[in-house]
């Protein structure tokens, strides 16, 4: 897995590439951890590049996101796509992250 950070609008914008299981969700952690110590409460994450995640994956972004609403931030998903899309539906999770289809969206959604 690779983890590349930008910022659009300030807002920090979080490439995944690759798979998300348990072994390499603990990155994920610690990058939302860096950032809420930066300061920075508002992130989105694209999931664009990710053809496979599994429940500890999606246990490590919830934790997250409840994690910055705590500074009342949020975490936004986009670009869930195939297995990943499934595995949202699957456990529910799609009810509680906000996922939306495009970065501009998610992004424009923290004004």
């Amino acid at each position: 897995m690779e983890i590349n950070k930008r910022e659009v609008n300030s807002i920090p914008v979080v490439d995944i590439i690759g798979e998300v299981d348990l072994y390499n969700t603990k990155e994920i952690k610690d990058l939302i951890d860096h950032l809420i110590k930066e300061g920075k409460y508002n992130i989105v994450l694209n999931l664009k590049d990710v053809p496979f995640m599994d429940s500890s994956g999606i246990g490590t972004l919830v934790t997250g996101m409840y994690r910055l609403k705590k500074y009342h931030g949020n975490l936004k998903v986009v670009n869930i796509v195939g297995s990943v899309a499934k595995v949202f539906k699957m456990t529910g999770m799609d009810a509680h992250l906000e996922i939306f289809e495009t970065e501009e969206e998610a992004v424009e959604s923290f004004d």
